[in-house]
């Protein structure tokens, strides 16, 4: 299978399919920069001051160790959002004491496990096909601290690491492996042995838990993480935990990296080593956590109207064993967006029917039973489920949308989003195909789940996931559609996944990964969207402000607006930044009822507060990304490490 990483690369450089015809959203090049500061605290927790070269690792700047500014993108489009981001980092060894504390708080919470770790996967010939091979979890011996007690352990005692930036964020690298620690002996052996010598000693993890509100089954696998944080402004991660699943080999655990490399620490180049590891870990984070990119542009709105249509495409006896409206919960949605965009008003429809006839002879007429002898032999991860082609279904919807959603996406002030939810019959599912390649792979089926495309979000749920737990020691519960609604809709307002750049970003509070199946959004989405509208409005605001010319009075007095919004905005307040910057734009919108914004007489304007710069265009950065490279990259996964084989 494809990975994603190597998916991107190629579509970034040449895909452009001819079936692919859309309105891109947020297509035109931003008009305006500006430059905003972010502070970075690092923390570096049990490394020793003499084996990292702290000079080396704040080198700053393109292709050196950490990126000295970031311009925020549009997936989508290829536009510049404007803003063009500058981490100042600061870098900071934590005391012996702070260390030795870590460590004791850590062991009075440790729980000691012996069970099926998804990293220790043992490779065994297929039961149903002698062709194929597949792979089995194998148990060991593991200790698991529960991670969000970590994480406001880390927070309250933050004073002692000198505080944490009131304007920025907090990155704590450490590393452990007093603590209990796999070995890169171990990790060979098994490896060698086809799983045949269990490790000796015990890795370590950090782990949270996932139950589906709507149907009450519990994720497995929640056990496996290296790092952690997201509810506030900070991420933690442990170099000498691991190894996890989500990211096989690129973050083995640092023992086992310096094993296997037999880097000698008291050399210069060991000293050059681990400092480019750890900044390299770092320069994930920021662009994982503190300047994401878009998917699509991040369109401000007082009102946000999320019209979703639940198709039922079961049998009747399915839908007897689970009535469709269990598999929603309005509320939780409604809750998830308001606490997204605070200032906005949020509506949400939810409309279950019976999938029309016409669309679902179109679906059966584009189903295909997935077995694949070079998935099974080659890959060695057989896939036996139902597939139906999205393509088609996606033109159909796109060609009758106006049956379905009477309203178009932007009305005044409102902006509606259509989402698309089919329950499926079975074991069905979605997928966007590249050629003969079926799509990614969810953990447990392999199956497409869910995906934002330009237009409207598509979902596929099915029989199976309504009653999964069946297969999974908890009977009577499923999974059903609520947590991937908000998911794929926090794609359509414009939130990338925080994995782009690094899979263990996975390991983060947000209903936009895919391991932890979070209906919240966390910091990291909340700070991107927000920090986007209070930008979006600041533009405008001054777009219109430079063509004004008898309204003084009316200038005075979005400025003072304008700065008071700055000063929110300068300390992460961007709730009340989008607040007073919206109050702003509609005081110079009401001076100025007959102006029209030119993109081509557009003067530098400085506020009273200097960083309030307004510069020419900056163009586009990027080549256009079609829809489909864009429906691949928000293409859902959601599930995590579980595989069927385990049980």
């Amino acid at each position: 299978m494809i990975s994603h990483k190597v998916l991107l690369c190629v579509l970034f450089v040449v895909l452009i399919l001819p079936f692919t015809t859309y309105q891109v959203r947020g297509a035109q090049p931003s008009q305006f920069s500006r430059s905003v500061s972010i502070p970075v605290k690092v923390v570096l927790i049990g490394f020793d001051a003499g084996l990292v070269d702290l000079s080396y690792l704040s080198w700053s700047g393109s292709s050196k160790n950490l990126p000295s500014s970031i311009t925020n993108l549009v997936l989508d489009s290829g536009n510049s959002t404007g803003t063009v981001f500058h981490p100042d980092y600061t870098f900071t060894f934590a005391p012996v004491g702070f260390k030795q504390d870590f460590e004791s708080y850590l062991h009075s919470i440790e729980k000691s496990v012996n069970g099926k770790d998804p990293w220790f996967q043992e490779y065994v010939p297929d039961k149903k096909n002698s062709d194929y091979y597949t792979t089995n979890p194998v148990a060991v011996n593991y200790v698991v601290y529960d991670a969000n007690s970590v994480e406001d352990w880390l927070w309250n005692h933050a004073q002692t690491l000198g505080g944490v930036p009131s304007n920025g964020w907090t990155i704590i690298v450490s590393y452990l492996p007093e603590l209990p620690s796999v070995t890169w002996s171990d990790v060979k052996a098994f490896e060698k042995t086809n799983g045949g010598k269990v490790p000796k000693s015990k890795p370590h993890y950090y782990g949270i838990s996932s139950t589906d509100s709507d149907l009450g089954y519990s994720f497995r696998y929640r056990d496996f993480m290296n790092a952690w944080g997201g509810h506030h402004r900070m991420w933690f991660v442990d170099l000498s935990a691991g190894p996890v699943q989500n990211s096989r080999w690129e973050d083995i655990p640092l023992q086992v990296a310096l094993g296997d490399n037999n880097i000698d620490l008291t050399l210069p180049f060991g000293k050059s080593w681990m400092t480019e590891y750890i900044a390299d870990y770092v320069w994930q984070a920021t662009a994982n956590f503190i300047t994401p990119d878009f998917v699509y542009s991040p369109e401000y709105s007082p009102q946000y109207k999320i019209d979703v249509f639940v198709m039922d495409d079961r049998s009747s006896s399915e839908k007897n064993a689970i009535p469709i409206e269990r598999t929603v919960d309005q509320a939780k949605i409604v809750s998830a967006f308001q606490d997204l965009v605070p200032y906005s008003q949020i509506k949400i429809n939810v409309n279950f029917q019976d999938t029309p006839s016409e669309l679902h002879q179109l679906i059966a007429s584009n189903y295909k039973f997935a077995d694949s002898w070079i998935y099974g032999n080659v890959f060695g991860s057989p896939q036996r489920y139902g597939i139906v082609d999205m393509r088609p279904v996606y033109k159909y919807i796109l060609m009758n949308l106006a049956t379905f959603e009477k309203n178009p996406r932007m009305t005044g002030d409102t902006i509606t989003i259509p989402v698309f939810a089919f329950a499926l019959t079975g074991q069905t599912y979605f997928t966007y195909a590249y050629k003969w390649d079926i799509g990614k792979q969810d953990w447990e089926t392999g199956a497409l789940l869910g995906i934002a495309l330009p237009e409207a979000a598509f979902i596929s749920l099915n029989q199976w996931e309504f009653t999964r737990g069946n297969e999974a020691n908890q009977r009577g519960k499923g999974d059903g559609f609520t947590e991937t609604i908000i998911h794929e809709t926090g794609h359509e307002f414009g939130l990338m996944h925080p994995h782009q750049y690094g899979d263990i970003g996975d390991f983060i509070y947000s209903a936009m990964g895919y391991f932890t199946n979070d209906y919240g959004f966390g910091q990291i989405d909340k700070d991107a969207l927000q920090r986007a509208h209070a930008d979006e409005l600041y533009f405008k605001t001054t777009q219109l402000l430079s063509e004004l010319s008898s309204t003084p009075n009316t200038e005075s007095q979005t400025l003072n607006k304008l700065n008071e919004a700055q000063a929110a905005y300068d300390q992460m307040n961007y709730t009340g930044a989008v607040s007073t910057y919206a109050a702003a734009y509609q005081e110079a919108k009401q001076a100025a009822p007959q102006q029209t914004s030119s993109q081509n007489t557009i003067l530098p304007i400085t506020l009273s507060n200097g960083n309030m710069a307004i510069y020419l265009a900056v163009g586009i950065i990027v080549g256009v990304i079609v829809g489909f490279a864009v429906a691949n990259m928000v293409t859902r996964r959601r599930r995590g490490p579980e595989t069927k084989s385990s049980g």
